[in-house]
């Protein structure tokens, strides 16, 4: 007859036997003997656990926030705002290396010059203004500038990213020659969007209500007073793209 024995140890307690067999339960051999139970040792062990629980998930949430903070700054040290460039651009690492050649060249953190295309384009090569301007392009040349640089808005369309950058050069340079080299994130978004203003107080007006320049230009109006100001560009610029406002032009990315 095939038997099973099964053994307990228990604190403080006799030890018995329970036996068993195919037929019958044996009558348990011992008695228990009455245990105190601790209850103010219990509550201290269960503290002690929920505490450790608590500081094990903080700590974990902790080391995985710091990296999303990271990215959002500069993911894996990559180019400022190269991440939304993707949906438009073809040619990545080619659009990279000219964004760096071009600024390197104009003597400004490639920082900036991200910051203007994507303010004006959103780095879509054929954006072309919908609000009466007929502006066109990575940095939305007006269709006069385009003329003295002896193209047509939809030669200029027709172009891939890093063939307008070439005449984004051309462009940024010769308003750099003309006035004043740029000094801030500020200078190179008026060199686009008001040339004459580079270089003035920060109360100096670019556009005023009711005129239509207002009109197609009144998301920079900071302070909501009916008029565009120097100091209205920095501030949007500052409130929005703080990362390359806050590059100094000593800083590359090279």
């Amino acid at each position: 007859m095939a038997k099973y024995s099964a053994i307990f140890a228990l604190a403080n307690t006799k030890v018995f036997f329970l036996h068993l067999n195919t037929s019958h339960v044996m009558k348990t051999i011992g008695t228990f003997k009455p245990t105190q139970i601790n209850y103010k040792g219990i509550s201290i062990v269960v503290l002690l656990f929920l505490f450790s629980n608590a500081l094990t998930y903080r700590l974990g949430v902790g080391i995985n926030e710091e990296p999303n903070n990271r990215a959002q700054k500069s993911p894996n040290n990559q180019l400022y705002l190269l991440d939304k460039a993707q949906a438009y651009v073809y040619d990545v690492q080619g659009f990279e290396k000219k964004v760096k050649e071009v600024s390197n060249r104009l003597s400004i953190p490639a920082e900036w010059l991200m910051a203007v295309i994507y303010a004006e384009s959103r780095f879509d090569a054929s954006a072309q203004n919908h609000k009466g301007s007929g502006a066109v392009g990575l940095i939305q040349f007006m269709p006069a500038t385009l003329r003295e640089m002896n193209l047509t808005t939809q030669h200029l369309q027709n172009m891939n990213h890093t063939e307008q950058l070439d005449f984004t050069y051309q462009y940024l340079n010769k308003v750099q020659h003309d006035r004043q080299a740029f000094k801030s994130l500020t200078d190179v978004y008026l060199g686009i969007l008001y040339p004459d203003a580079i270089g003035e107080d920060p109360c100096y007006t670019l556009y005023s209500r009711p005129e239509i320049n207002y009109q197609q230009n009144s998301g920079l109006d900071e302070d909501k007073d009916g008029k565009v100001t120097v100091s209205d560009v920095d501030r949007f610029l500052r409130r929005i793209y703080p990362t390359a406002y806050n590059t100094p032009k000593t800083q590359s990315w090279w």
